[in-house]
């Protein structure tokens, strides 16, 4: 479950409730507190998620549509990743740009010679037949001092999606370039999960006894 809130005693009593509230049917295997950095920076200083579509668009993006298996619900994605914040802040300012594919100040996207292929922006837009496959990002900052980084989570109505996305940050396509961000954050751990829809939660459960 994802638990967003302004105020960390605020979500930690709704994220109790709500495991107790599905304690007969799951169990907690996991937990990750996070928060908000900056007004929605990552820890390098960027902005975070400006590829999203707008909340009202976000059903289009996330959930499975109509008359496919699975609609209504979402593929979910989620990742830890590590970052190398020394590394990165020692860049000079525009070469951070670079690596990210926008401005640090203004947040402007590059185009033409000013992104380089390597971008973690040209990276991560998916096209199929000159069509962008978005998904949407819901990641957080976490972490303390020592080990710090960005919690990523995402929807989408298409699983594939991530996988084509992870194999051009990794490297693993036929021209082995990857994306350079991930010289200065790497993943430890990572999931794949399906979220249904309600319909399909309380088709689950069998009717009501009377």
């Amino acid at each position: 479950m994802w638990i967003s809130g302004s105020d960390r005693d605020v979500t930690w009593d709704h994220a109790r409730a709500a495991a107790a509230a599905v304690d007969d049917a799951a169990r907690l295997a996991a937990e990750q507190a996070a928060f908000t950095y900056r007004d929605g920076h990552d820890m390098t200083g960027f902005v975070d998620g400006t590829a999203n579509a707008p909340v009202r668009r976000a059903a289009e993006v996330a959930l499975v549509p109509p008359g496919e298996p699975g609609e209504g619900g979402s593929h979910v994605l989620a990742m830890r990743w590590v970052h190398n914040l020394t590394a990165f802040h020692a860049l000079p300012v525009p070469e951070q740009g670079r690596v990210i594919g926008r401005t640090k100040l203004g947040n402007v996207e590059l185009t033409g010679s000013d992104l380089p292929p390597t971008a973690h922006l040209a990276w991560v837009q998916i096209y199929e037949n000159g069509r962008e496959l978005p998904i949407y990002r819901r990641s957080v900052p976490y972490g303390t001092v020592g080990e710090h980084g960005l919690y990523f989570v995402a929807f989408s109505a298409d699983r594939s999606r991530y996988d084509r996305m992870l194999a051009r940050m990794l490297g693993a396509t036929d021209d082995g370039v990857h994306d350079r961000l991930t010289d200065f954050s790497r993943p430890v751990s990572g999931a794949y999960y399906f979220a249904p829809s309600f319909s399909a939660l309380n088709d689950l459960t069998g009717p009501e006894e009377e």
